[in-house]
């Protein structure tokens, strides 16, 4: 056991700690005490629970640090509490809740990590954009590879205009809502479940847009509107279909102004 050693915060912390969850782990510390331990490394920089141990800090708890290999659990037993106490009942709560305020520094993660690593940890990766491998200044001289251009797909009608039935598949969505009727549940928790259900509505954007080609103004509008087609790029941007990063959108718009004078 050692004590006053300085602890560091890790540099390069994964886990961003707003004001919320600052307020949370400080109001968590006061009521109920220290719960579960920090990490730290040999160096004493810490591994995981920073913004625990700053809240700790400011509060001017004292540290005790406990050396291991990492081929044994520590456990840190409250002897104040037993297991109907309301204080311990509220830690519980606590140690729970604060993790969840906290979120991902993802601009860090993608910086440390290949997607491969993530996905091996079950990490979601399906929103992150990876950045692609930059050439060096020789290459980029021989070969223009990159462009700031934005070109979306373009889909040509070939054929007859489809059935309504053959736009969607809801066989996942029936499956999902017959689930949701069974339950014995409150109308208003199945009403919001039976609405989300009606994101694994699967629509054939292929056949959708085929349907666009052979359909009237007013219904092209509509389905404008929605999404199910886009015509006007900057449109869809304008209504919040097409997201894209700042400095993405500026590009876009750069160029395509750029092109319009």
């Amino acid at each position: 056991m050692k004590e006053n050693v300085e602890i560091k915060i890790d540099p390069r912390n994964y886990r961003i700690h707003g004001d919320e969850n600052k307020r949370l782990i400080h109001k968590s510390l006061v009521e109920c005490g220290a719960g579960r331990s920090v990490l730290a490394d040999r160096d004493n920089v810490l591994i995981a629970g920073n913004g625990v141990y700053e809240e700790a800090q400011k509060l001017g708890l004292k540290v005790r640090i406990i050396e291991s290999d990492g081929k044994e659990l520590v456990v840190i037993k409250r002897t104040d509490l037993s297991t109907e106490d309301e204080k311990r009942k509220l830690l519980a709560l606590a140690d729970n809740h604060t993790s969840d305020t906290s979120e991902f520094d993802l601009d860090l993660v993608i910086e440390n990590f290949s997607a491969d690593i993530l996905n091996d940890w079950e990490f979601s990766v399906d929103d992150i954009e990876f950045p692609a491998d930059i050439p060096n200044s020789d290459d980029e001289k021989d070969n223009n590879l990159y462009t700031k251009k934005i070109v979306s797909p373009i889909y040509t009608p070939t054929g007859n205009k489809p059935a309504i039935s053959e736009l969607y598949n809801l066989e996942t969505y029936n499956c999902l809502v017959k689930q949701i009727q069974d339950c014995n549940l409150d109308k208003h928790t199945k009403k919001f479940l039976q609405i989300a259900a009606s994101r694994h509505i699967v629509f054939d954007y292929g056949k959708i847009a085929e349907f666009y080609a052979h359909s009237n103004s007013i219904i092209q509008y509509l389905m404008e509107n929605s999404a199910l087609v886009i015509i006007d790029f900057n449109k869809a941007i304008e209504l919040g279909y097409v997201c894209l990063k700042k400095e993405l959108s500026d590009s876009y718009l750069e160029d395509y102004s750029n092109d319009e004078k």
